[in-house]
């Protein structure tokens, strides 16, 4: 039978791609984990990753066995979380937290040091991918906990609202708005806007707005990430609608562009902390989202009645 060690490696292997990564993960050498994957191989009696110079391929039995291996290796952790819960302060050794790129860094740079303070055993990484992508690795066990833009019900999870963020109109410096303080949705009239890609929340909240007070949604300039939005403005390709903690992070530094409140129908998005249903460690989730609220400041959202 495989050891428990054994499907890690697996699954460290299946999460990067990489042998150097996975053995770093682990915290073991690299031919260790090379030896214990072939261990594994040769007890499955099955290939489960293909190795080249150029990449690493999980096989789809590897992939349906590291599935298997994320779940079981989750619910050893909730036994643990269990064994502990007569001791409120022991420490969670590691938290796995999933973002998505237009969230982590900006969301995280404000929250991150009242999190460390108030748990400052817990070991804490951090990883990029999409919404769906995001989703399902949390319903793999990859993640702990996951932040997305937005509120998602379904039985199987749990979902803590943290934020209610606004977006904020960002133009060029020399704009013929950005002399004012704040900007009404009629004053966007005529003006080109920018948006991120198709399948962002913030693409359809700003292709509404576009129809509303009738701007012109740039279709031939979608940006990849909030930074290359933050470029093309600056770049004089037209205007956009950024969020609130976006601006604070990296357009109050920049002098080619200038940020704006609107004073009125103002666009939000919803930022929330997500956990699986059945976890054992829920209350802990339910405590650092609560910290996370509170390190928010003014957009927090309020408590769940």
């Amino acid at each position: 039978m495989p050891t428990l060690q054994q499907l890690r490696y697996l699954v460290a292997i299946a999460d990067t791609l990489s042998f150097s990564r996975a053995a770093e993960i682990c915290r073991v050498a690299q031919p260790t984990l090379s030896i214990q994957l072939k261990e594994l191989e040769t007890r499955l009696d099955a290939r489960l990753v293909e190795r080249t110079r150029a990449r690493v391929i999980v096989t789809p039995i590897g992939q349906e066995v590291a599935k298997r291996a994320r779940a079981m290796l989750a619910d050893l952790d909730d036994i643990r979380e269990i064994a502990r819960r007569d001791d409120p302060a022991a420490p969670q050794a590691v938290l796995q937290i999933g973002v998505v790129q237009t969230v982590g860094a900006y969301v995280l740079s404000v929250a991150m040091p009242g999190l460390r303070r108030a748990f400052p055993n817990m070991r804490i990484h951090v990883r990029e991918e999409r919404r769906d992508t995001l989703l399902r690795q949390l319903a793999d066990g990859v993640h702990d906990v996951i932040l997305l833009p937005e509120e998602v019900e379904r039985p199987d999870l749990e979902c803590h609202r943290l934020l209610c963020e606004p977006l904020m109109v960002v133009l060029p410096a020399d704009h013929r708005l950005a002399g004012q303080g704040s900007i009404a949705p009629e004053d966007l009239a005529g003006e080109t806007i920018l948006t991120m890609e198709r399948g962002h929340r913030l693409h359809d909240q700003i292709v509404r707005l576009c129809a509303d007070v009738g701007a012109h949604h740039a279709r031939d300039y979608e940006g990849t990430t909030l930074d290359t939005l933050r470029q093309m403005i600056a770049l004089g390709m037209g205007v956009s609608l950024l969020p609130a903690l976006y601006v604070r992070s990296e357009v109050i530094r920049e002098q080619l562009v200038v940020a704006r409140p609107m004073s009125a129908r103002v666009p939000v998005r919803h930022i929330s902390l997500i956990w699986r249903h059945n976890s054992a460690r829920g209350p802990t989730y339910a405590a650092i989202a609560e910290n996370l609220r509170m390190s928010l400041g003014p957009w927090a959202a309020p408590e769940a009645d």
